[in-house]
């Protein structure tokens, strides 16, 4: 007892050491070298963003052996930035000055990695510089063949040491989306079935997890082959939108109405060809960001267009109703089931069948709005042509309300169902297009709910927003856009609401399906806006 008390004392009448008062001289000599090796990547952020004024004259290094106040003021200027960066524009930067050194771009991703309270913004970085350094790293003939996550882990292991490839079980949805990846021929596919959403939802409900080494092999090598997936779709698609050219023209055809596209009721072949030809992929860009989202759906509208211009110029002179062709291998939209479960304004019997649906909705317009009188039912349901559709939304329609809108849409809908095979659906408004998908179809003429009921919103918010977009480049008129901008604003902050209570309650294909159409929402925004400055 006695000789542990000795010992206790005597160690506590021993002299500490005292702790290191910071890093060695080897620790700062290794932070300054990963400054100069980054420097080009953050001096071209900093000048293409104006996000902060340049410590060195343009293409000047920082010094090999700095000051101690140069040292200071540098790494003080590298973590502004970093508080600053977002991971789109990383991608925006050029490629021949992010991958202009391995060694460059490896201590990038080990500055991100290194950091001690990381944010999503960080979390973004880390998964968009993995997958790069990935693609630097890889030889061309791995990069051409199915990539296991044993090839990534080798490939990352310069920048992440403890690269692990042992398969995770909460990271087996990304094979899933995968394996649904790879049937896939359209974008418009990968965009209905919200897998780039399911993928990011997986990623921000991972939390720290998320840089678990195996974890970060797994999400690098999904990036990579979803990306592979994504070109390889989009050069189906624009090869399909040039083909559709090609057969139009050599029909005779000379203008398409393209205005799903957001071009005019008559395009010219001529100018359809230019605008294929000259498209170019924005992946400089973040293709989660909303204007971009808008590059590819006009692209994929542009396809439709012009396959319906076709289907409808291959169609036999005995069948002029024949419906508009379909993109091949486009997921199905069952037929509407349920009228009773629309909008509360339709007040009709259950039933499945198409015809007495259509029937309710016309006999119910009479009756509210004793306006001209309906096409027969019969005939309405049974050829899907765009007649009805054109006599919904004549001008004497008031779809500047969003009630009245929202019950042109279900009207349109309900009357002509999206055949099957066909995943998007088209509805006029006041001669403008606007092109819905399949779970905002299934929103007004099949479903109820409040998910259903949000989604129903949304498009109604979208249809106003794009009515009054054409009527200013039409007439310069001011005010309709104005009310559908402060109507879009709201519902968006309301929708974003919606999306992480749907996040909380792990409903995830409520919260893909709104999610999506809220980002269109704010691409229809951006474009609105645009025409206001």
């Amino acid at each position: 007892m006695s000789q542990k008390t000795t010992s206790t004392s005597a160690k506590a009448a021993k002299p500490k050491s005292n702790p290191p008062s910071g890093p060695t001289p080897a620790e700062l000599a290794s932070q300054w070298e990963e400054a100069r090796l980054t420097y080009p990547i953050y001096s071209a952020l900093a000048a293409q963003f104006n996000l902060a004024p340049l410590p060195y004259r343009d293409g000047e290094l920082p010094p090999a052996r700095p000051t101690r106040a140069i040292f200071e003021r540098h790494l003080m200027w590298l973590d502004e930035l970093d508080d600053r960066v977002l991971a789109y524009q990383l991608r925006q930067i050029p490629p021949s000055i992010l991958n202009a050194s391995e060694e460059g771009l490896r201590s990038l991703v080990r500055r991100y990695l290194q950091k001690q309270h990381r944010t999503s913004a960080d979390r973004d970085k880390i998964d968009l510089l993995l997958v790069q350094y990935f693609a630097m790293g890889a030889t061309e003939e791995l990069l051409h063949r199915d990539i296991t996550l044993a090839d990534v882990a080798q490939v990352l292991r310069p920048v992440l040491s403890e690269a692990d490839a042992t398969p995770l079980e909460w990271c087996q949805p990304l094979e899933r989306i995968l394996e649904r990846a790879r049937s896939y021929h359209s974008l418009r596919e990968l965009m209905e079935d919200g897998l780039l959403e399911q993928g990011r939802l997986l990623k921000d409900s991972a939390g720290v997890m998320f840089y678990d080494p195996a974890a970060l092999v797994a999400f690098c090598r999904f990036n990579f082959l979803v990306r592979r997936a994504f070109i390889r779709m989009l050069h189906a698609d624009l090869k399909a939108v040039r083909e559709a050219v090609d057969a139009l023209e050599a029909r005779g055809v000379k203008t398409v109405d393209c205005r799903r596209a957001g071009f005019s009721a008559a395009e010219t072949t001529l100018q359809l060809r230019y605008f294929c030809e000259n498209w170019r992929q924005p992946f400089q860009k973040d293709y989660t960001q909303s204007s971009v989202t808008h590059a590819f759906e006009q692209l994929l509208a542009v396809r439709a267009d012009l396959e319906e211009a076709l289907g409808a110029k291959q169609s036999a002179p005995s069948a002029p109703d024949a419906p508009a062709a379909k993109a091949p291998n486009a997921p199905s939209v069952p037929a509407p089931a349920k009228p009773s479960a629309a909008p509360a304004l339709a007040n009709g019997k259950d039933s499945n069948s198409p015809e007495a649906a259509a029937s309710r909705s016309k006999q119910e317009s009479a009756a509210q709005t004793s306006a001209e009188s309906q096409p027969e039912p019969d005939k309405a349901a049974s050829h899907p042509s765009r007649k009805p559709a054109a006599e919904a939304a004549s001008p004497s329609s008031d779809v500047t309300d969003p009630e009245k809108c929202m019950e042109t849409i279900w009207e349109q809908l309900i009357a002509v169902p999206p055949s099957r095979g066909r995943s998007m659906s088209t509805v006029v408004l006041h001669d403008t297009k606007v092109l819905l998908s399949s779970w905002e179809v299934s929103a007004f003429v099949s479903e109820g709910g409040q998910e259903a009921e949000d989604l129903r919103r949304a498009v109604v918010a979208r249809a106003l927003l794009a009515v009054a977009t054409d009527q200013k480049k039409r007439s310069g008129e001011e005010g309709p856009l104005t009310s559908a901008l402060a109507l879009a604003r709201d519902e968006v902050s309301y929708f974003q609401g919606r999306v992480e209570e749907a996040k909380k309650a792990k409903k995830t294909e409520a919260a893909v399906n709104l999610g999506i159409s809220a980002k269109r929402l704010l691409s229809f925004m951006e474009e609105a806006e645009k025409l206001q400055s």
